[in-house]
């Protein structure tokens, strides 16, 4: 019949042609125990992926509170990074530094103040914990420790100082979030995810980069309480191995206290980043009473020195 020879007829048209159709049925039945392990293994495969993928968040997230609550404690940092990263850091930092403001290349001003700091960068013996000072033209009251330990102070606090020991005291502070390694942690911890991305993506040099490209905001850190009392600590312990009086560290930061209370003085960019709450003045007056009537070197002909450079130099 007519129609029945047109469906036939497409059938045929429809499926593969017998000979193909039979090799593919015979293929299937000589390979079907091959084919059923290839489906297995790439099964098993695909769960090991997810399992390791799932491992490495969950890693991830671990190393990321780690950072947090470690931040907290004042503790170095949780993600262990590389002691040789932290020139690069710095001197990433130090680069924008130089962007936003002169540098004093007068040997009149930073000579004194390198013999200011002699006796506690003498302190350090291996080469990685050496120091390398600079001095901006900036009026501000501040100063920075980077990592590495380039230490930069703006001209407006060397001018507020009134004696030797206060600029000792801010070094020997800042010296001491060096060896804490502060800077650093604060830096990981404002990045935390991105930098726990980096690490579940396994790339050191990516890592790196991250910390560089945001190393500018090193200068701009604030310091847990915690931090400053670490600080504080460490940097009295290094003024007094040095013979220099501890007693100069507070009565900087409660100078700059005061004014700030006061309620007529300009901000204090070294206490957005340093804060000094009456917590931390009543336990650095406390440390200051139990030196007792010790005595210590006198500094008073380098800084009459620096103070001089400094008046005569171009304001």
């Amino acid at each position: 019949m007519p129609g029945f020879t047109s469906s036939t007829t497409m059938s045929h048209h429809s499926h593969l042609p017998p000979e193909v159709d039979d090799a593919i049925r015979a293929f299937i039945r000589r390979h079907k125990r091959g084919l059923r392990w290839g489906l297995l293994a790439a099964g098993l495969l695909a769960l090991v992926l997810v399992g390791v993928a799932g491992w490495g968040l969950y890693r991830g997230a671990i190393r990321l509170k780690d950072v947090v609550k470690d931040s907290v404690a004042g503790k170095t940092p949780a993600v262990r990074l590389p002691l040789e990263w932290e020139k690069p850091l710095g001197d990433s930092a130090l680069a924008q530094l130089r962007g936003q403001y002169p540098f004093v290349t007068d040997r009149q001003v930073l000579d004194p103040l390198e013999r200011l700091a002699a006796p506690l960068f003498a302190l350090s013996a291996n080469a990685s914990d050496r120091y390398a000072l600079f001095v901006t033209t900036s009026k501000e009251i501040n100063a920075f420790a980077l990592p590495g330990g380039t230490i930069v102070f703006h001209r407006g606090l060397l001018e507020r100082a009134r004696t030797a020991e206060e600029i000792q005291g801010v070094l020997a502070h800042e010296m001491a979030h060096v060896r804490k390694r502060h800077g650093v942690l604060q830096l990981v911890q404002n990045i935390g995810m991105d930098l726990a991305i980096q690490q579940l993506q396994g790339g050191e040099s990516r890592m790196l980069d991250s910390l560089i490209r945001d190393s500018g905001q090193l200068m701009s850190l604030k310091f847990s309480r915690d931090h400053e009392r670490a600080a504080d600590d460490l940097g009295w312990q290094l003024l007094e191995q040095a013979q220099i009086s501890p007693k100069g560290m507070g009565s900087f930061f409660a100078g700059l206290n005061a004014d700030a209370n006061a309620g007529n003085a300009t901000p204090i960019p070294l206490l957005s980043t340093h804060p000094a709450p009456q917590e931390r003045m009543d336990r650095l007056e406390q440390k200051t009473a139990a030196l007792g009537s010790r005595e210590f070197l006198s500094f008073a002909g380098p800084f009459s020195d620096l103070q001089a450079a400094l008046d005569g130099a171009v304001k």
